[in-house]
């Protein structure tokens, strides 16, 4: 009899964000591996006998590489291009649709461009740093969730839901802080801790312009949340 009840977890649907953005048609092969290791640390003395004696060192997370087709006006290939040119470390998140994350901050080291076959792509290189993370929970702010000082509106109403935020600001208001909400977990507001409940640091604004903030949250045991913030200073 043919065996049809397998518990494997289809990856179909997959999403690969960076700090928060989706990155374009990635390939199945372009979904981030991170690939752990261990440091071997060689403890053999003239007591050992026979055989060498080693233990456990620090932990790596190794390389590994994002790929999809080339989408030159896709906003996450976008942002990740710009983060090979800096070399910027950046928080990547794949959602899986069983509702499973899989986390890791990682410097991007590259971003190429090519053709493959018939079908231009791209190819990133990222060096996780620090430990990724597997959870089927996901981090969240929590009541009042996030508030920006001397702001007008705010769309959609401000809410544990992570996403895309526009905060309007009147043309005399120069710059604001943001102040994030959560009971758990390292609260982050580009990139700067802030405790719950406190203000961010200042944040310029330019009239006419909208400028982007990025509040992130990370619980133990938990996929980090993010909530991109667009701030918006009237003409």
């Amino acid at each position: 009899m043919t065996y049809v009840n397998s518990s494997a977890t289809v990856a179909r649907g997959v999403t690969v964000k960076i700090n928060g953005v989706a990155i374009a048609e990635i390939l199945d092969e372009g979904i981030p591996k991170p690939q752990t290791t261990t440091e071997d640390i060689e403890v053999t003395n003239q007591d050992s006998g026979d055989w060498k004696e080693y233990k456990a060192g620090r932990k790596d997370g190794g390389e590994t590489e994002i790929k999809g087709h080339a989408v030159p006006s896709d906003q996450g290939q976008i942002d990740l291009a710009a983060a090979a040119a800096a070399g910027s470390t950046c928080l990547f998140r794949t959602d899986f649709p069983s509702g499973a994350y899989s986390s890791f901050y990682g410097t991007v080291k590259t971003f190429d461009t090519y053709a493959e076959g018939q079908i231009l792509v791209f190819s990133s290189k990222v060096k996780i740093s620090g430990a990724p993370t597997f959870s089927t929970s996901l981090s969240a702010l929590t009541t009042p969730f996030f508030s920006a000082a001397n702001s007008t509106s705010v769309f959609p109403t401000a809410a544990g839901t992570e996403g895309t935020y526009v905060i309007n600001f009147a043309n005399g208001t120069s710059s604001t802080k943001v102040t994030p909400t959560a009971t758990a977990g390292v609260i982050q507001v580009d990139g700067v801790t802030v405790a719950s409940g406190a203000e961010s640091a200042s944040i310029a604004l330019t009239a006419g312009a909208i400028v982007e903030s990025t509040v992130t949250v990370q619980e133990t045991g938990k996929a980090p949340g993010v909530y991109k913030l667009l701030l918006c200073r009237a003409a």
